[in-house]
């Protein structure tokens, strides 16, 4: 009762806590506790002001007086060992440190990333409150016919690129018109069954060999008849029940298109070009000739609800997901006969299929529904998009995913059994074009997770001028063809963040020349979905190719687009689009809402949603760079700070604001005799044109000089100024002083990880909060005065990188001059100060030294990994570099993680 919680807490505080004994774990938390009831009762009734700095205050003289070991968990104790596996939520979730590309990058929110226990991943609950804020006024139903024209079939005049054959040459029309005949044709011989000979065909085809008889078959096939598929209606009592015979009903569609895909069949037989487009994949590097005859795959459905999904190594702590039906991709076994593994690879799904008994559309199954696609896009980098359904007994849903939204169409499979039939029939028979799959990518689709591992893969980059927004023509066209032999297998960096994002993948691999592939340059690939209204990052990088200190780009394609509402969908075709909650405005009747779950809501849409507009931009990029966790000593880290300022410089003098200075986008050379860059203009601006550019229309002019007010970057290493003008709603417009103190916090970051004191600690969790108003306050702390041992006696540096405390200092000194207008912040004074420091550093300063106990087990054969959280830095957190991942101590990494979160106010 709120009564009753609210006298036992105004006791509490009147009283601080009274005559009560802590006896406890935390029993030397009691004086702590006690002082903090007191000031919060003060406040409550104005005596005094409860300030952020007065809690830290408390914090402070608490930590100091603590014994040590205080408050230690006993591994021995078992009665704390079983409240901590039965407690809800005591732990991190399993995808901790691991990068999140939040939804966002919508203009009018806040874009900035914060380090958080929250995770987005598929072992959180079944409503999980992020991915349905992601998924909030994303999803889009549209009329059936519609959806499947323009997503199954492609939009009127896109050609759709199949395998050779007599079916090459179909238009999306004539394709359409003959699925919707083979779908007619399906459901007559499911209507007459034995009556019909091609129902006898078909049925011979399934029955795979001995061990499976026709009759048994016959069984299993679900008949049509008084205007319902049988089988899914009559004796269904839980959902489990409906999982056979779908399976059954889809396999004899599949096979029916099998079977009369482009000509009649004879008994027990049916045609491969259906499989045409899908021969297995081969490895690119291989000298051998190429057999005449292809080995083809075959897709089938089949019931997966007792299946195990893996995932591939480099996918870490993958989520434990399992459809209960799938289209899976195999090898060409006996006859029709599926697998009978009892694992199934995600790599070989192309699409999941969950089944429920009762007809829904609540916040439950749609998060299932997104974490079963965001599972696909985990694993397929090859995949531009993909489909799942959702069915009960009575309806199908048909999703659409993509980079920026989800599209779902309803269809009544006994009242529109035909459109039904010939959807089932179409994700059996696409090609893989259609389903998603890259065509840049050799193999796209086609590459078995049994064989991944010797499989090579390369990518095509058709290298074009980069224009200054995607939308325009490209001053030449690509022509400039460069193919890289992907590593593919060991990704420098793969997004773990949701659907709706950028999603961003970096690999390294080796660039073919003519067919020699073991000689050619390393380079590295970035890949990403980048805004499509943003100015073109491949541009500001053309912009900046002179700088020393900028990643050099080699070339760089835009590609794939999302779905354009605007120009894909007539008037009408919209039916509403689904938000989470109930509320009384626009509401739509949707009679299918379960009504015992979280609701996930229809509304009225009179306009073309209007979704984050994105596009698929590939860059190829000269080297490879190191973590700046990676640093060889003091001195190569001041080098390297003053080459990254320089770098920023170098593009403020192009008009050019990175505003994403983080520590995962300032990487250090490949060796120590290579300087440091910066990388990660997704983000950047462009401000205005330069006198001597090339004119633009007026259109673009604006574009690119309209001011960007709204925050970006990490927020650790955000400018202490941008916190406050977005905590007290002041305007500031980003700077390059402000790229400049990024420079400086992730300085702070880097030697704070080293140091073991209790008060560096509290510093670093501050500037790691996932609120706003902590982490300015820390940072203004620091910058003025706290950085001073003669000014607070608390914070002084004792780690690896105490040599540096008088240049951090300093440092702070100008960023705080500048910020109360006592001075300014410009480059030579940086580049003199860092020169100064650099001649008075001792010989060996900041040098890493490895513990004897990890050199010891290395010594003695354990695993390499311990010589990796020695080393440090687990993992990082930036989510769009073409460079080296970078790791976290573990004793930093224990309770947070990096997370992404791309939003603009």
């Amino acid at each position: 009762k709120v009564n009753e919680v609210f006298t036992q807490k105004r006791d509490i505080l009147s009283d601080a806590f009274g005559t009560m004994k802590f006896t406890g774990r935390f029993k030397d938390l009691e004086p702590f506790l006690k002082a903090f009831a007191e000031a919060c009762w003060d406040h409550h009734k104005e005596r005094r002001t409860l300030g952020s700095e007065g809690v830290i205050e408390m914090v402070d003289r608490a930590l100091e007086s603590l014994p040590p070991g205080s408050g230690e968990l006993s591994v021995h104790s078992d009665t704390l060992k079983r409240k901590r596996e039965e407690g809800p939520g005591d732990e991190p979730s399993s995808d901790a440190n691991k990068i999140v590309d939040q939804p966002g990058d919508v203009e009018g929110s806040t874009k900035y990333r914060v380090m958080t226990t929250r995770s987005v991943n598929e072992t959180a609950p079944l409503v999980d409150g992020q991915i349905l804020s992601e998924l909030h006024n994303n999803v889009v139903l549209i009329k059936s016919e519609a959806f499947v024209q323009n997503l199954m079939y492609g939009r009127t005049g896109t050609p759709i690129a199949e395998a050779p054959g007599p079916a090459a040459s179909l238009s999306s029309f004539e394709r359409r018109a003959r699925d919707e005949k083979l779908a007619k044709d399906c459901l007559a011989a499911l209507t007459h069954r034995n009556k019909s000979q091609r129902f006898k065909n078909v049925v011979q085809s399934l029955a795979t060999d001995e061990t499976r008889q026709i009759q048994d078959v016959v069984e299993s096939i679900s008949s049509y008849a008084s205007h319902q598929f049988t089988k899914l209606v009559q004796g269904i009592e839980a959902e489990k029940d409906l999982y056979d015979p779908l399976a059954a009903l889809f396999a004899f569609i599949s096979h029916f298109y099998r079977c009369y895909f482009n000509k009649s069949a004879k008994a027990g037989e049916w045609s491969v070009e259906i499989d045409n487009s899908w021969p297995i994949a081969t490895h690119s590097r291989s000298k051998r000739p190429q057999p005449q005859a292809q080995t083809l795959l075959r897709r089938g459905y089949l019931v997966s609800s007792n299946k195990r999904f893996r995932f591939s190594p480099h996918v870490e702590d993958p989520p434990n997901l399992q459809p209960d039906i799938a289209l899976v991709l195999f090898k060409e076994a006996k006859r029709g006969k599926l697998p009978t593994s009892r694992e199934l690879h995600w790599k070989d799904v192309k699409v999941p299929i969950e089944v429920k008994l009762r007809d829904g559309f609540d916040a439950n199954r749609v998060c299932q529904m997104a974490r079963y696609a965001r599972a696909i896009k985990l694993e397929q980098f090859d995949r531009n998009f993909t489909f799942s359904l959702l069915i009960s007994k009575t309806k199908c849903r048909v999703f659409y995913w993509d980079a920026s939204q989800s599209y779902v169409t309803e269809i009544d499979m006994h009242k529109e059994p035909a459109l039904f039939i010939q959807v089932i029939g179409r994700l059996a028979s696409m090609d893989p074009q259609s389903m998603g799959y890259d065509a840049r990518f050799s193999n796209s689709g086609r590459v078995l997770a049994s064989e991944s591992q010797k499989m090579a893969t390369t990518l095509e980059v058709v290298s074009a001028t980069p224009t200054q927004f995607h939308d325009e023509q490209p001053e030449t066209e690509g022509s400039n063809a460069i193919v890289i032999d992907l590593f593919v297998h060991r990704p420098l960096f793969e997004a773990r963040g949701p659907l709706f994002s950028r999603f961003t993948r970096v690999w390294e691999g080796r660039e073919e020349v003519g067919t020699d592939s073991e000689n050619g340059d390393l380079r590295v690939v970035k890949q990403n979905w980048a805004d499509a209204e943003r100015v073109s990052e491949a541009f500001l990088y053309e912009k900046g190719k002179e700088l020393p200190n900028v990643a050099r780009l080699v070339g760089s394609e835009a590609g794939s687009r999302t779905i354009d509402p605007r120009s894909t969908w007539d008037v009408g075709d919209i039916l509403g689009v689904y938000r989470k909650g109930q509320e009384t405005a626009n509401l739509l009747p949707h009679l299918d809402l379960a009504s015992d779950e979280e609701p996930f809501t229809l509304y009225r849409c009179d306009s073309h949603p209007c979704p984050f507009s994105r596009v698929l931009l590939r860059m190829v990029f000269k080297e490879r760079g190191r973590s700046i966790f990676k640093v060889h000593d003091s001195r190569e880290l001041l080098k390297a700070t003053k080459q990254w300022v320089t770098g920023l410089w170098g593009l403020n003098d192009m008009k050019i604001l990175h505003r994403d200075v983080s520590s995962g986008n300032l990487l250090l050379g490949h060796d120590m005799d290579s300087p440091a860059f910066i990388i990660d203009l997704g983000l950047a601006h462009w401000s205005t044109q330069r006198e001597d550019d090339p004119p633009t229309d007026q259109y673009n002019h604006e574009r690119a000089a309209k001011p960007h007010r709204h925050l970006t970057g990490t927020l650790p290493f955000i400018a202490q100024e941008l916190l406050g003008a977005k905590l007290y709603d002041w305007t500031v417009e980003h700077q390059i002083y402000h790229d400049v103190e990024s420079v400086f916090w992730v300085l702070i970051y880097v030697v704070l990880l080293e140091e073991r004191s209790a008060y560096a600690k509290v510093t670093l969790g501050a500037l790691l909060s996932t609120e706003v108003s902590p982490v300015h306050d820390r940072k203004y702390f620091l910058l003025n005065g706290g950085l001073d041992p003669d000014f607070d006696g608390r914070f002084k540096l004792e780690g690896r990188f105490k040599d540096l405390a008088r240049f951090l200092s300093r440092f702070a000194a100008i960023i705080s001059n500048r910020s109360k207008g006592k001075g300014t912040i410009n480059l030579q004074d940086i580049v003199d100060m860092v020169d100064e420091e650099m001649s008075s550093l001792p010989e060996g300063s900041g040098k890493k030294v490895e513990p004897v106990a990890i050199l010891a087990a290395a010594d003695s054969g354990h695993s390499k990994r311990k010589l990796e959280l020695a080393e440090g830095p687990e993992r990082n957190a930036d989510q769009s570099r073409p460079g080296q991942s970078s790791r976290v101590p573990r004793t930093i990494r224990s309770g947070s993680r990096l997370v992404r979160q791309r939003v603009e106010e």
